[in-house]
């Protein structure tokens, strides 16, 4: 099932939000943007936990 993510659900005032076929296609979508927008060389594992909680099927 697909998956979708909202950046600020997470981050306050991220506009940001991907939809995936999976989680795994999700994570990596979400480490470019992590890195791109965010300047996150290395995601911390209470960042990965948030983010978990806020994953909603497409």
């Amino acid at each position: 099932m697909a998956k979708k993510f909202s950046c600020g659900d997470v981050v306050d005032g991220c506009a940001w939000a991907v939809t995936a076929k999976d989680e795994n296609e999700l994570f990596q979508k979400i480490s470019e943007h992590a890195k791109d927008a965010h300047k996150m060389t290395a995601i911390p594992d209470e960042v990965i936990q948030k983010v978990k909680s806020k994953i909603k099927d497409a």
